[in-house]
């Protein structure tokens, strides 16, 4: 029987009927985007070209497309899902790296400046803090010793700071927020200028260079920009609620002020010990994730060769495949966190009547008034929360780091460096 060697092709859009075939001599080999020869299948002739690759697909799916074969190898197999974790310093390196541009840019000038604003209104609002450290003290003197008028006199006090303090509050957390939008939105523009450039795109996704780079455009900057200026203006503020409230709790009591260090940097050990594998599961949560995410939207892209090829079999394993992963790290993810938070529950709960145990002998000899441990108790805890940041903001921080590890990304930044001139 004669035999003819014909090139297997996706259908257009347009239309689902395959080309017509130029017999009776074969197409010449024609090669994909990413170079691999289109594979060739072996047909009886003269039996209907369009029934026979029906006839295939049912027993299996057509070859993907480049960009699904870039996105099989981004979900990998699990013997390659590991990831050695980043050490501090690389971690620094990256998010300069990462972080630095924008405040050299154009914009320079207005980022600066609204940069200044925001940490003018953060050291106002720590002044605000320090007098409602004050108020208190007062006010719960004037309770304690039954004192109407002067708890009256308090409590106006108490109202009035309330009323002109809470403005700054909030304009702070506003002008943080629009700095943000509008470093995200300098930040994007500024990686789609390079993605787009010299077809840097489309190296990515046919050599596989970096997975889903759609991703970390979209939910990557928006979570670098908003979480950098959160954490830089809270490492700020513990500054100086720590040089502000260490002067009133040292000067009440000296002891109290060492159990606080105590305490903190013996939480602080803990916390970094427990939560230690946290960044990778976050990181590759994001991963897994952004794969599965990936293979909906190419069902979705390619829904007519899918259909007809017959391979829904296929892609409905592939998809439950890359939930699954997800789903595992999650649960991994979900065990690391409730270990972490066993211990930060706690360590949060117990702090609430520390401060009133270690002065409260001072309180019964008469040396102190009972506003003095209300003082003591909101010191306390300010300083505390300074001391304790990486206790109570360690999963921030693990996934922080992890978003840090992806844009900062080695294989990302060589693959956006082709796109500058040279």
């Amino acid at each position: 029987m004669m035999r003819l060697s014909i090139p297997v092709c996706f259908p257009s859009t347009s239309s689902p009927q395959p080309p017509p075939l130029p017999l009776p001599s074969p197409w010449p080999s024609r090669r994909l985007a990413s170079g691999s020869a289109v594979p060739h299948l072996r047909l009886p002739f003269p039996h209907s070209v369009a029934s026979a690759m029906r006839r295939r697909g049912r027993r299996r799916a057509a070859p993907p497309p480049p960009a699904a074969a870039a996105g099989e190898a981004a979900a990998g197999p699990d013997s390659q899902e590991k990831r050695a974790g980043t050490d501090l310093k690389t971690l620094a390196a990256r998010f300069w790296k990462v972080a630095a541009p924008y405040w050299w840019s154009e914009d320079k000038t207005q980022a600066r400046l609204r940069l200044a604003a925001v940490f003018a209104l953060t050291l106002a609002t720590t002044g605000i803090s320090v007098g409602f450290n004050f108020l208190g003290r007062d006010f719960y003197n004037a309770l304690a010793d039954k004192d109407q008028e002067k708890f009256t006199t308090q409590l106006l006090y108490y109202l009035g700071a309330f009323a002109g303090g809470i403005p700054f509050f909030v304009l702070r957390d506003y002008a943080r927020e629009t700095l943000s939008l509008r470093w995200r939105s300098w930040m994007t523009s500024y990686y789609m200028k390079r993605y787009f450039k010299n077809r840097i795109f489309y190296k990515i996704q046919s050599q596989s260079i970096i997975d889903n780079p759609d991703q970390r455009i979209n939910d990557d900057l928006s979570s670098f920009t908003g979480t950098a200026l959160a954490f830089s203006l809270t490492l700020f503020n513990a500054a100086v609620d720590l040089i502000s409230f260490s002067n009133i709790l040292y000067g009440i009591y000296p002891p109290l002020f060492i159990v606080l260090v105590v305490y903190s940097l013996g939480g602080t050990a803990i916390s970094v010990v427990l939560g230690k594998n946290l960044v990778n599961l976050n990181f590759m949560q994001e991963k897994k994730e952004a794969d599965f995410r990936y293979g909906l939207v190419r069902v979705r892209e390619n829904a007519e060769s899918i259909a007809f090829y017959g391979g829904e079999e296929n892609e409905l394993q592939l998809l439950l495949d890359r939930f699954r992963r997800a789903f595992d790290n999650l649960s991994e993810l979900l065990i690391a966190s409730r270990n972490l938070e066993f211990f930060t529950n706690g360590y949060r709960y117990l702090i609430q009547i520390l401060p009133a145990a270690v002065v409260a002998p001072m309180y019964f000899s008469g040396k102190i008034e009972f506003g003095v441990i209300n003082q003591s108790v909101s010191a306390f805890n300010h300083i505390l929360s300074d001391f304790s940041l990486i206790v109570f903001q360690f999963q921030s921080i693990s996934a922080f780091s992890a978003v840090i590890d992806r844009l900062g990304d080695p294989s990302l930044s060589l693959s956006l460096t082709l796109s500058l001139p040279i």
